[in-house]
């Protein structure tokens, strides 16, 4: 229970983090954040990568983003992450 309630909590910050993005044309919903979740549970990801924002972009980002505009600002502003 701790360990699915730390993904959680570490899920959202993300989110809401993605969410602050400027630039972004369409930011994610509520219900996009649910499927993303169910995600990152039924592929078991653990909050330590989802954590990681070193590594670049988030895991399983696509269900967050639908625009490819927006997939493309994201990857680009993980990549400059990256960098520093």
């Amino acid at each position: 229970p701790g360990i699915k309630q730390q993904l959680l909590t570490t899920a959202m910050e993300r989110f809401f983090e993605l969410r602050e993005t400027p630039a972004l044309k369409k930011k994610p919903s509520t219900s996009e954040f649910i499927d993303w979740l169910r995600l990152l549970l039924a592929d078991d990801v653990a909050q330590e990568v989802l954590q990681n924002t070193q590594s670049g972009v988030m895991p399983l980002y696509g269900a967050l983003i639908k625009n490819e505009q927006d997939v493309q600002l994201v990857e680009r502003l993980a990549f400059i992450e990256r960098r520093r």
